[in-house]
């Protein structure tokens, strides 16, 4: 859609050398110009809700006239709006994203190459995203702006799930590393918002290992054979990397060091391990104010009975056995969810619908090494999904309730589709509600790629 911006001009100076004189065609050019300026202004919105995000900026510099209506009626997502929801849709087809704003209530059309395949994760503005080889770049969907990672071939440890040699990919190969080998990323703040000074932090299959590059880089550099980790996140205020494992325990990773790609690493624990139970998809989340948070988010199938689903209970049972976990020891156990309505698919073990039962959050109190439980957030706001814990103050984005948690899908273990388990989790009445009776505006999206959640950043 972009190259609508291009077209104009040049048809028009195309038409004025073919009919006029060379004498008497800039002349005609600046009244063609002119007409596009004199556009009525709802013909000029309809041909600017068809554009592109990155378009859409750049039409505001056209003329007077453009530059008004772009700024009185388009509001392109920025930080200042908050979390926005980045998914396909039919309506965009294969070339195109929707990026839906609550803020505004506006869905954009950004620019993204998906063909309904593969995963896609967000983190600190950008997106993390396979092309046709299963090759990971980088784009921000706000700019337009790409930039190139190491291949997928130099994954370490990756052709231990392939059955190609080193120099290639088969078709198969290229699937699965497309649709299953990225799990988590987190993206360092780039010097002077240069993405090509960012570090890359990936959490990624044969075991959960760890792996970092920068743009550039030819290949990915193993951090640990040891370390394997559920979630990274990104702290802008201490230039570091934090990892959560999957029985509790949390890491500081400092990428910090000099060179081509960020070398020695450092790693250190901060928080011991506090539970043995797997069925909780974890997440590690910073707020505002720096303190470290982890959340829990228990899921059921949809088609179990209420009497079969895990419970608080069950929580405490498999969790405080080493007394490094606070709880405050007491739920209603009403687990039903409100508003909440999955089909549940009965053709396969790769298609059980997942649908979210319960919250539990926890602040990480690294001086008594235990996790506190926690009831309440308070004036936050909770953004969870896949590769997406983000935190932020509702006083800020007043656009969002306090005291919730903004769900979209993040179950893998049944395989890759999307469950529709989207929703707002009220942490007072620990109840789940249907995302889409509060955002009714949304786009239908595809079966593939679900949801996630992206902050824009126009660096």
């Amino acid at each position: 859609m972009g190259a609508l911006w291009s077209s104009p001009s040049d048809a028009i100076r195309a038409k004025n050398h073919t009919q006029h004189s060379s004498n008497s065609s800039s002349s005609s050019r600046l009244d063609a110009v002119d007409c596009w300026s004199s556009l009525p202004e709802d013909l000029l919105l309809l041909i600017m809700a068809a554009l592109d995000t990155p378009a859409l900026v750049r039409s505001g510099a056209v003329c007077t006239s453009w530059h008004d209506a772009y700024s009185t009626h388009f509001r392109i997502p920025s930080p200042e709006q908050g979390p926005c929801l980045l998914y396909a849709c039919e309506e965009y087809g294969p070339s195109h994203a929707a990026l839906y704003c609550p803020s505004t209530g506006a869905t954009f059309r950004v620019p993204f190459q998906h063909h309904g395949k593969g995963r896609f994760l967000s983190s600190n503005g950008w997106v993390l995203a396979t092309d046709e080889a299963a090759d990971p770049y980088l784009l921000n969907p706000i700019t337009g702006v790409k930039a190139a990672l190491p291949s997928a071939k130099t994954l370490p440890g990756i052709h231990s799930f392939c059955s190609s040699s080193t120099e290639s990919f088969s078709e198969d190969d290229i699937r699965w590393a497309r649709d299953c080998a990225y799990l988590r990323v987190a993206i360092s703040t780039g010097h002077d918002h240069d993405v090509t000074t960012c570090t890359v932090l990936l959490v990624h299959l044969p075991r959960e290992n760890l792996s970092f590059a920068r743009p550039g880089d030819e290949r990915w550099t193993l951090l640990s054979d040891e370390l394997c980790l559920s979630d990274v996140r990104y702290n802008d205020k201490d230039g570091m990397f934090y990892g959560l494992s999957f029985d509790g325990s949390v890491y500081v990773l400092d990428l910090s060091g000099g060179g081509p790609s960020p070398s020695p690493a450092v790693t250190t624990k901060i928080m011991c391990e506090v539970t043995r139970w797997g069925n909780p998809t974890e997440y590690l989340a910073i707020t505002p104010s720096g303190e470290l948070w982890q959340i829990w988010r228990i899921w059921t199938e949809a088609d179990n009975e209420l009497e079969d689903r895990w419970t608080y209970q069950h929580v405490l049972y498999f969790t405080d056995e080493a007394g490094h976990v606070d709880f405050i020891g007491e739920d209603d156990d009403d687990d039903e969810t409100d508003g909440v309505v999955v089909k549940p698919r009965l053709d396969g073990m790769d298609n059980i619908e997942v649908t979210t039962c319960k919250v539990l959050i926890f602040k990480v109190d690294t001086d008594r090494q235990k996790l506190v439980e926690m009831r309440s957030i308070g004036e936050h706001a909770l953004f969870l999904g896949y590769n997406s814990a983000v935190c932020i103050s509702t006083m800020d984005f007043p656009a969002f309730e306090p005291n919730r948690a903004y769900l979209s899908d993040d179950c893998s273990m049944y395989g890759q589709i999307l469950r529709r388990d989207l929703g707002i989790w009220n942490f007072e009445k620990r109840r789940l509600r249907n995302l889409r009776d509060a955002w009714p505006n949304l786009f239908s999206w595809m079966e593939l790629l679900a949801p996630v959640w992206i902050t824009p950043s126009l660096g």
